[in-house]
């Protein structure tokens, strides 16, 4: 019993993502660990130590765009989303967006 209790504990989400079940929410937390002005490097080392899969490209602007998905638990998952705009290397504008993917 006991043993089945840490590995419980163990498996909670303590990534930037845990309660950020809005918008708000999610971008408050967002622009906080990835504040503006942030290397690339470290900010695709911050999203990924969350969880998150990033890739890079280039648009009118360079970008990070960064995506999570909440554990296969329920039918019904959260999923979260970083678009991380670049200027010479470093972080100069954060979006966020959450929603449910599901039936």
């Amino acid at each position: 019993m006991t043993i089945l209790l840490f590995s419980l504990l163990g498996c909670r989400d303590r990534s930037i993502t845990r309660g950020a079940d809005g918008e708000r929410e999610w971008s408050r937390r967002l622009a906080g660990a990835v504040p503006l002005g942030t290397p690339a490097e470290s900010a695709q080392a911050i999203m990924e130590r969350n969880g998150f899969q990033c890739r890079a490209g280039a648009d009118s602007v360079a970008y990070l765009w960064c995506d999570k998905m909440s554990a296969k638990i329920n039918v019904v998952r959260r999923r979260w989303q970083a678009v991380l705009n670049l200027n010479r290397g470093q972080v100069f504008e954060v979006r966020a967006f959450t929603g449910l993917i599901g039936p």
